[in-house]
């Protein structure tokens, strides 16, 4: 099993991507480009004001800095435009928590996309809602890398920053907690040029 992985790791590492050798991204992809993406990410975070909630605590008393649960999020988007330049769309991301309590966030956004034959980088903006165990909403902003393994394949790192608004504590009504993760994984597109 294990030299499956490595054969596969290889593979895709040395399998020319298709799109770096195609003249329109040297020259600049023409308007009428429309890409549409599923992404799969794992990822851990840290959160800021914890109300005495959570397991690991990272700082000098409970109130402080403490890890998150380890999270998978999938997601779907669509771009239009030209990203030799910039590509605009929207995102929809599920985020499911793997360890604790279980919590699932919906997060629908807007996406911005700007690639260079292999590589490409992108941001996120959008209205993250918690759906479990307590229904809040807060604002969610993203920045990611991509690295294109093949043409329609690629790794991902993205920096999550979230404001969750919660259930009010005895102290303050109504708390924000600020949410600061890290997230890697895959990047799979279907692209159509003109």
């Amino acid at each position: 099993m294990r030299a499956w992985w490595i054969f596969g790791l290889v593979w895709l590492t040395a399998a020319p991507a298709r799109a770096a050798d195609e003249p329109g991204w040297a020259a600049g992809v023409k308007p009428g480009w429309v890409g549409a993406f599923a992404t799969g990410f794992l990822g851990d975070g840290l959160r800021f004001n914890n109300p005495y909630r959570l397991s690991t605590v990272l700082g000098s008393d409970a109130r402080s800095l403490s890890r998150t649960a380890t999270y998978a999020e999938i997601g779907a988007a669509v771009a239009l435009g030209d990203p030799a330049s910039l590509a605009y769309g929207l995102a929809l991301r599920a985020s499911f928590a793997l360890e604790g309590v279980e919590q699932a966030v919906l997060t629908p956004s807007v996406l911005i996309l700007r690639r260079w034959q292999r590589w490409g980088v992108y941001g996120r903006a959008g209205i993250a809602t918690v759906l479990t165990p307590d229904a809040t909403w807060g604002g969610e902003g993203a920045a990611g890398a991509l690295w294109f393994a093949l043409a329609g394949v690629a790794l991902a790192a993205e920096v999550v920053g979230d404001l969750f608004y919660g259930a009010g504590t005895a102290e303050v009504a109504t708390p924000a907690y600020p949410v600061l993760s890290g997230q890697a994984g895959l990047w799979l597109s279907l692209e159509a040029m003109p």
